[in-house]
């Protein structure tokens, strides 16, 4: 059996489809299934929650094998160049089945021994509810803006909208229990509600500038182009009622630089004593930041404050998901909302749920990850 596809595609696919293998102790979910079929070549990877395919025009008989090891395996067809001739061989019968893999373009040749097609889990039939179509870059850009707030799923028990990425309506959303964060984009609105891991939709970035068509099933989803292919599982549960966590009530306004409060947010903070928890102290156009021993002050960061003063935590900004907070805030300006109370304790002192949760802003784009939004207190 032999089949022809041009090298450099081919090694291109397989760098793409390698991306979703992680190590396991399953053997199949560390290899690559390559299929040729109706002159088309497809290479695909599983680890059993997302499905990523690459196709590409061949020529030939009908045949398919699995590649051990593909990161090491491209390495060898990255010596290629033009059009590559791949030629399969059987021995054996039964349990003492082996294939042979002979690969040749131009002068060049090399020989492969991959595994038999039998064992790998394909992705099952399914049929698309709803769908829409969309700027693949753009949405993987407003995944990228609000997935620092989806929640760590340290325990099995953990609720399925607090560790994914929420879609609903026009607005793409995240919360873990303590942040929220969410964007608004009044150009594309889904038609059905649905949540997705965050470790899927990192795929999207696959697909470049491209539009694409976005399928919607009971208990998965399809990202296409025609030619590459993301299919993942929808986590199960009821979406977070965003609507419900909003208010229109708020104690205090002002106008802040993103940029400029980041910058001064680390001042304060490598400043303090210490690596317990510091609050800010927002009042009179100043942050104030108290530890034992002494007080660090920054003056005029605010353009306008109203009312007495707010507290807020320091770490919720630039901690442990500061990089990606900057990047998501850098080079906008907006006003910003502080609804009551005035007195937060902490992260920790109140966690928002259905119905009642309050974050701490709200403006079209929302959180700290928006363009114009401030989150976090």
């Amino acid at each position: 059996m032999r089949a022809t596809v041009d090298a450099k595609t081919f090694a291109q696919a397989l760098d793409q489809v390698s991306g979703l293998i992680h190590k396991s102790v399953i053997p199949v979910l560390n290899a690559v299934l390559v299929r040729f079929e109706e002159d088309r070549c497809t290479l695909a990877s599983t680890n059993l929650n997302t499905w990523l395919s690459v196709g590409m025009p061949a020529q030939g008989d009908s045949f398919a094998f699995l590649l051990d090891r593909p990161r090491e395996s491209a390495r060898a067809f990255r010596q290629f160049e033009g059009e590559l001739a791949m030629e399969q061989t059987e021995t054996g019968e039964g349990d003492r089945r082996r294939i042979k893999l002979a690969l040749s373009c131009g002068p060049r040749s090399a020989e492969l021994h991959p595994f038999l097609p039998d064992d790998f889990p394909e992705q099952q039939a399914w049929e698309p509810m709803h769908s829409f179509t969309a700027n693949a870059a753009k949405l993987y850009a407003r995944v990228e803006r609000v997935k620092y707030a989806v929640g760590i799923p340290r325990k099995e028990e953990a609720r399925a909208c607090r560790i994914s990425v929420q879609f609903s309506g026009n607005r793409v959303y995240t919360l873990d229990g303590c942040r929220m964060a969410w964007d608004t984009d009044p150009e594309l609105e889904v038609p059905a509600p649905f949540m997705a891991a965050p470790d899927a939709l990192e795929h999207l970035k696959l697909f470049g500038d491209q539009t694409v068509s976005v399928q919607l099933g009971e208990r998965f989803a399809r990202v296409t182009d025609g030619m590459t292919s993301l299919v993942f599982r929808l986590p199960e549960g009821e979406l977070y009622k965003l609507d419900s966590a909003l208010t229109d009530k708020f104690r205090a306004e002002f106008q802040v630089s993103p940029k400029e409060f980041l910058s001064e947010l680390k001042y304060l903070k490598q400043s303090l004593r210490g690596n317990r928890a510091h609050l800010v102290r927002f009042s009179g156009g100043a942050l104030l930041a108290e530890s034992m021993g002494g007080a660090v002050r920054h003056e005029n960061l605010c353009r306008r404050v109203r009312r007495r003063g707010i507290w807020v935590q320091p770490g919720l900004y630039d901690g442990r998901h500061g990089a990606v907070q900057k990047r998501a805030v850098r080079g906008h300006e907006g006003q910003h909302r502080l609804p009551w109370p005035h007195h937060h304790r902490g992260p920790g002192a109140r966690r928002p749920g259905p119905g009642h949760a309050r974050p701490a802003g709200r403006s079209q784009q929302g959180g700290i990850g928006g363009n114009n939004g401030f989150q976090g207190i």
